[in-house]
């Protein structure tokens, strides 16, 4: 059986996740609110509700979800364990990555944190936040060994 990747993501993501989940908290209450509103009958409970799941899912989730994802890049592969809930594992063999990108947003540029996408013809997989040197790093660890020759 395969160990599990080692690798965590830095602390950043962290609170990037929970920022976002903050966000989304809050535009789900308004829209309780809008609702409740227009609704007469459900007025007092439909915030209500929808604010203390929302304080659920901040408290939970972020953190939960920080904890359980790994990563690590081995000589032949990149492999990725991730989900809450729904715990999915991916690993990427080296060979079939077409291309690596780095990607830095407004959003993640508040945390000081990148997202590396990998590239392969059945889509794209991403490890949603690293240090940019860190990514940099494993982009070019990864682009070195695309540039092996084929064992053919």
């Amino acid at each position: 059986m395969r160990p599990e990747p080692t690798n965590t993501l830095p602390d950043g993501v962290r609170a990037m996740w929970l920022c976002e989940a903050v966000i989304s908290v809050l535009v789900i209450v308004a829209i309780g609110f809008a609702i409740a509103a227009a609704v007469d009958a459900l007025m007092p409970w439909l915030p209500l509700v929808a604010a203390l799941a929302g304080l659920a899912h901040i408290v939970l989730l972020p953190r939960e979800r920080y904890r359980r994802y790994r990563w690590e890049l081995h000589e032949e592969e990149l492999d990725l364990l991730d989900g809450v809930l729904n715990v999915t594992r991916t690993i990427v063999p080296i060979t079939r990555i077409q291309h690596v990108s780095v990607q830095r947003t407004g959003w993640t540029s508040v945390f000081d944190l990148v997202r590396l996408n990998v590239h392969t013809a059945a889509g794209e997989t991403t490890i949603p936040g690293l240090e940019p040197a860190r990514a940099a790093d494993v982009r070019d660890r990864i682009l070195a060994r695309l540039r092996r020759p084929d064992d053919l």
